[in-house]
């Protein structure tokens, strides 16, 4: 058994594994192709505006990329509906939504610019959102090959328009209107896909909207109180620091996203598989180990991967000499990397049994906290050390160590076994391990350094047991099946 579950989550990530590879060269190229033509402040802006609608979209998804995924994995008969009443929530609150936002902008004494780029950026999201139930479907069905490749259409149409958009003269506006050239593609490309696999829309009823709407509460709560981390984050930088503080913190977020995005794919690879076990405590803790050792060998990796090469990630992306301080605080940010992917684990467990309210509340408390210490410590740090946004970092990351706390005490009694404790403290090992001795050798440069990384990290993750041989046959056998229909095709006839 423990073996299928391990196929089926290897299944999963590899399909997406490839497509990260190129998703993640797209959004590099993106990211440098945005940040060399901004200057920090400008960048600062698009930033908040990019904060803004993110926080709105959220609760346009309403607690549906989760919910719907547990619910289609379950084998619900009524997906048609599901997905129709789900696209019908979402068309109305992006219209809700803008009004409102441009209704009390002014009040809150947001600028006429971020004021008109934010509905622009709300605007441009809406072909993106139209695709999320379809997406939601695929993933159910673990096809998320498909919905890999439809992501990475659209990304690689973002970048070429926004290229050439820059070249031409554009500016922030230009910027996010190609955001929704990206959409477009997504949409139109994931409806094809989506016909192919035989997944239906329905009209929407009204049962399956109000059980959208009640059972989504919840998970929007615990969404939007995630939400409102990075915006509350973004306004008290924005007034305690400046703005090209903010446009050092929202690089150094840019290249966190890019990093830590192979994890994210996990999480959701495996949800699917989460939630179909979630009524079964054997299964749901064979589940949480089996993805807990994947996540805890990618958080080992980025963590001392985003130590090492900060200097270098942020030179390739945004230029020799721009952005310096936002190695700063990717340094700081990669020490608390293992134990933000534990919060991952635990808090995707906890969705999958359905304890969102649990989730929302802890939520609450952890930001109301930060808040607090974020208002009392950024400007003493910006004053004393030229770039509070690390003391924003800090704060955040010693937050996880009460959350995870509490996930431990709230998750079903047994579900967390030790094995998660064991290889969280083999990916702390093993990254420091591969961190001290290279950080000697840092003035080697990037040629020499990538290569001593590599098998260095991959000599620690065995020496630490955290890689074990068993999952080397096992990802062997795996690329053995994969690609022997492909040869079996090219061989010669007769």
């Amino acid at each position: 058994m423990r073996s299928n579950t391990t196929r089926l989550i290897i299944r999963n990530v590899s399909h997406l594994g490839i497509g990260q590879i190129a998703s993640t060269t797209l959004g590099i190229l993106l990211s440098a192709v945005i940040g060399r033509a901004l200057e920090p402040a400008q960048l600062g802006i698009l930033y908040t505006v990019f904060a803004i609608s993110s926080f709105a979209y959220v609760i346009v998804d309403w607690g549906q990329g989760t919910y719907l995924v547990r619910e289609m994995a379950r084998g619900r008969t009524d997906e048609p509906r599901l997905i129709g009443s789900a696209l019908l929530i979402r068309l109305v609150a992006v219209v809700v939504l803008s009004a409102v936002g441009v209704a009390v902008a002014g009040p809150l004494g947001y600028s006429g610019q971020i004021v008109v780029l934010a509905l622009l950026a709300m605007l441009s999201g809406i072909p993106a959102t139209l695709f999320a139930p379809f997406a939601c479907s695929l993933r159910s069905k673990d096809r998320m090959d498909v919905d890999a490749s439809v992501n990475i259409v659209g990304k690689a149409t973002m970048l070429v328009a926004t290229t050439i958009a820059l070249r031409l003269g554009g500016g922030l506006p230009e910027v996010i209107l190609m955001q929704a050239v990206g959409g477009v593609t997504i949409l139109l490309i994931g409806a094809i896909a989506a016909l192919r696999l035989n997944i239906k829309v329905a009209a929407p009823v009204t049962n399956v909207l109000r059980e959208l709407v009640q059972h989504g509460a919840p998970l929007a709560t615990f969404s939007l109180v995630i939400a409102s981390q990075p915006f509350i984050e973004i306004m008290m930088l924005s007034a305690l620091a400046g703005a090209a503080v903010v446009g050092w913190y929202g690089a150094s977020n840019t290249i966190l996203g890019i990093v830590t995005s192979p994890a994210m794919i996990l999480l959701a690879a495996t949800f699917p598989a989460l939630s179909r076990a979630s009524r079964s405590l054997p299964d749901l803790r064979r589940i949480i180990d089996t993805t807990g050792r994947v996540m805890f060998i990618a958080a080992a990796f980025t963590s001392s991967a985003l130590y090492l090469f900060a200097d270098h990630m942020v030179a390739i992306i945004y230029g020799h000499g721009r952005f310096v301080e936002t190695a700063s605080i990717l340094r700081v940010s990669a020490l608390f990397v293992p134990l933000l992917f534990l919060v991952f684990v635990l808090a995707s467990a906890m969705n999958a049994v359905g304890r969102n309210k649990a989730m929302a509340v802890i939520s609450i408390v952890r930001i109301f906290v930060c808040v607090v210490c974020n208002w009392l410590l950024i400007g003493y740090w910006q004053q004393r050390f030229g770039n509070g946004a690390i003391a924003l970092v800090i704060i955040a990351g010693v937050a996880e160590i009460p959350a995870m706390i509490a996930c431990l005490v709230l998750l079903p009694k047994g579900a967390v076994g030790s094995a998660v404790t064991h290889n969280v403290i083999r990916a702390c090992l093993a990254s420091l391990c591969t961190v001290l001795p290279l950080s000697m050798l840092h003035p080697l440069g990037l040629l020499y350094l990538t290569p001593l990384f590599a098998l260095l990290f991959a000599v620690m993750a065995m020496l630490t047991r955290l890689v074990l041989p068993s999952d080397l046959r096992l990802a062997v056998e795996m690329v053995r099946n994969k690609l022997a229909p492909m040869a079996r095709r090219s061989a010669p006839d007769g």
